[in-house]
């Protein structure tokens, strides 16, 4: 399971930049290649190298207050593309994609039998494997399949790639295509994908070479989180969460959505935090549900975890008809 760390490039940059402290920031995914890249790091460019074993949900969520405090030069962040260039004034950014070096042919190959039933397939990857997936449509299309991939725009750097807050690569080609094929490990992200477009996808896991179609799972998430809605909407003491998190922060956003509340004879408080947990919600007996406004799949996917409804700014528009 071999993955492009781009060794030689972060040391070169080390090099250029003079810095003489980083903090190594990985997802869970890769902490475990932490240790030997700091030791490497360290060897190659003469540097003190930290390693963050806090988890890291994405690009939006980069240790800007802890490298502060470290006092470092630089942090590298592995895994995710960049998404916040504004973060490069306030302290250097390194971002390493870890594009995957894994052979997609052999697992593609072995989709087909379960997209007998359509011939126009839409096509999504993380990051890390975004870069197979023109070599996954001369497949699909050798097999008589037409196949469209959607242009990157937002938050999105590449053609057909999708994080868990932006599916919209997907989006674009939704009324193109009758099922989307996704390359990559994990349900998080297809499952965002089905949420977004409804259509069928099928998960093509290069790591375990197992296919997986996620309509069932995901026509469950989707009947979860109208009975959450609903619950939602006869609310009457409303929690509007703020993150802390430095690409994840929204205050005025939160503010516009309390006046909202308000407007609608509801009673809103802001509640800002870092960590959107469970038992840091619980403290607030008072709060009937809550509005979430930081990353959108907090509280989300994992909505059975939380005693109280917990929707997403989209789902809060929906709910009262208007846009953000």
């Amino acid at each position: 399971m071999g993955y492009q760390f781009e060794t030689e490039k972060v040391v070169d940059f080390i090099l250029k930049n003079s810095v003489k402290k980083v903090l190594i920031q990985l997802p869970e995914g890769l902490k475990p290649y932490g240790v030997g890249l700091a030791k490497e790091i360290e060897e190659k460019a003469g540097v003190t190298a930290y390693v963050s074993a806090d988890p890291c949900y994405g690009a939006c969520d980069l240790p800007i207050q802890e490298a502060e405090i470290l006092n470092v030069d630089l942090i590298i962040h592995y895994g995710h593309s960049e998404i916040l260039k504004e973060t490069q004034k306030r302290i250097k950014i390194l971002y390493v994609e870890a594009k995957s070096n894994l052979d997609i042919g052999k697992v593609v190959e072995k989709s087909l039998s379960f997209l007998k039933e359509y011939r126009n397939i839409g096509l999504v990857a993380t990051v890390q494997h975004v870069h197979k997936l023109e070599e996954a449509k001369k497949i699909l299309e050798k097999n008589g399949k037409k196949v469209f991939i959607g242009s990157a725009s937002g938050l999105v750097k590449y053609d057909g790639q999708v994080l868990g807050c932006d599916c919209s690569t997907a989006e674009k080609i939704k009324d193109k295509v009758e099922v989307f094929l996704y390359i990559g490990g994990g349900i998080f992200h297809p499952l965002g994908v089905f949420y977004t477009t409804k259509k069928p996808v099928i998960i093509v896991d290069p790591y375990t070479e197992k296919i997986l179609n996620v309509k069932e799972i995901g026509e469950k998430f989707l009947k979860r989180r109208n009975t959450i809605i609903t619950k939602f909407s006869q609310a009457k003491n409303v929690g509007v969460l703020v993150g802390l998190k430095f690409g994840q922060s929204n205050p005025q956003l939160a503010e516009k959505i309390c006046r909202k509340l308000r407007r609608e004879g509801r009673n809103p408080v802001l509640i800002c935090l870092r960590e959107i947990i469970p038992e840091n919600l619980d403290n607030f007996p008072q709060v009937e549900a809550f509005v979430n406004t930081a990353c959108p799949r907090v509280g989300f996917d994992d909505d059975f975890k939380f005693r109280k409804p917990i929707i997403s700014v989209k789902e809060f528009f929906e709910v009262f008809k208007n846009d953000p």
